[in-house]
């Protein structure tokens, strides 16, 4: 996938939806929250987002060294990859990095000045001025209407768009009538777009408190991983299968013949982002829709010993390159979902029939979703509570892999369309 399909699937695309456009060049918008609620890495992926589109980014804090902002970036851009099917991702990280420059000022009072400086070292190292620059640790409690007024000279001097961080208190009610908190509430004349973050049970919520128009999004806001701070289904949006943005999710599959061939063919029939892993040599793959060529070094983060494999699913497999290769790429297509669906058969120890089984062994150990559709009994089955259930299973997580035997009968191609179905309405 290249980089302008990974920029267009981007969770900004529907931040910029509930801002109603982009921030744009010379103008300030401001993330607040209190501490621990992702302001760093809600910057970051504003920062990536901008990288991948061509642009220069200054990113300066005084709240994080440049070693864990460097992790930061390095780790974002690692989710965002694994989650995409990024085309060359070591080359694309490298001309990423040619575009950015991370400046820490630990200890520092960031004011106007400080930037100035700031922007002044960026247009030296990156061969000309920030596109976007990136403060945090702002110091607005002390600022002044003259001190935000000058940050936004510098923005428009620059012709960059100027993103900026501040740290709400928990505690401090807000007084604005408008509901904008402390201390941005007496700069809001200043910033033409202001977002609120806040904790929400294990995840981030986030709300466009001022943006270009009306929020879309309203009181609900946007539901974000803690970690990442990519996108998540809200389960109110579970629900309204025809409402939910398909292009959110993405289909981890082998591209093998039969039930991934079908998972692969269902996802572009929908808009899904798919991610296709092979390796050279592969002989069964016959699709290539996001092709994810794994390198050597890649498979061998997925080996495992045959005779663990033959003991866990109570089946030889034979001492053979290919064989051990495509176990190893099931590796890959597994790790980052949260949710696995299957096409296959249960046997009667409760493990799935063939090599299929390793990918539901692998699910099982790292407590995935596990759901399976067996051919012989015609029903899906969810692992829960160490036995197999019924279950009529629906796409809830952004990552969601696909697999299952060559030989897909009627019952199983048509349990994957329902699957689809279910799970975004009718195709259109």
């Amino acid at each position: 996938m290249y980089t302008s399909e990974v920029t267009a699937r981007s969770a900004i695309r529907e931040l910029e939806r509930a801002m109603r456009g982009e921030l744009g060049r010379r103008h300030v918008g401001v993330v607040a929250g209190p501490s621990g609620t992702g302001k760093t890495p809600c910057l970051v992926q504003i920062g990536i987002d901008a990288l991948l589109r061509g642009l220069r980014v200054l990113h300066v804090s005084n709240e994080a060294p440049i070693d864990h902002l460097r992790a930061y970036y390095d780790e974002l851009f690692g989710e965002l990859e694994k989650g995409t099917g990024l085309s060359e991702p070591q080359l694309v990280m490298l001309e990423l990095e040619r575009k950015r420059l991370l400046i820490s000022l630990p200890g520092a009072s960031l004011r106007v000045a400080k930037l100035s400086e700031a922007a002044a070292a960026a247009k030296g190292a990156l061969g000309g001025d920030p596109d976007l620059i990136i403060v945090e640790g702002f110091d607005f409690e002390g600022a002044t209407l003259d001190i935000v007024e000058q940050a936004r000279a510098l923005a428009t001097k620059l012709d960059a768009e100027l993103w900026m961080s501040v740290r709400t208190h928990r505690h401090v009610p807000v007084s604005h009538p408008e509901g904008f908190p402390s201390p941005v509430d007496r700069h809001v004349g200043l910033l033409d777009v202001i977002i609120g973050l806040e904790p929400a049970g294990g995840k981030v919520r986030l709300r466009v408190l001022k943006g270009h128009g009306p929020n879309e999004e309203g009181a609900r806001g946007l539901l974000l991983d803690a970690v990442t701070m990519q996108l998540v289904e809200d389960r109110r949006d579970s629900e309204l299968p025809g409402l939910r943005n398909r292009a959110r999710f993405t289909l981890h599959s082998g591209g093998a013949r039969g039930a991934e061939a079908a998972f692969g063919e269902m996802a572009e029939r929908y808009g899904l982002a798919e991610i296709t892993f092979s390796f050279e040599g592969h002989t069964n793959r016959v699709r290539s829709r996001g092709l994810r060529m794994l390198t050597d070094s890649e498979l061998r983060a997925g080996d495992v010993s045959l005779r663990y494999v033959s003991h866990r699913l109570k089946r030889v497999f034979p001492e053979d390159p290919q064989v051990n290769k495509v176990l190893q790429s099931i590796w890959h297509q597994i790790k980052p979902c949260q949710q696995v669906f299957v096409i296959g058969s249960i046997q009667q120890d409760g493990t799935v029939r063939g090599g299929t089984g390793w990918g539901a062994e692998l699910a099982r150990r790292w407590k995935c979703e596990l759901n399976v559709f067996d051919q012989v009994q015609s029903q899906w089955f969810k692992w829960e509570n160490q036995e197999w259930k019924p279950s009529k299973p629906v796409i809830k997580s952004p990552r969601f892999a696909g697999t299952g035997t060559k030989h897909l009968e009627s019952a199983g191609l048509k349990a994957i369309e329902d699957l689809y179905e279910r799970s975004f309405g009718s195709q259109d």
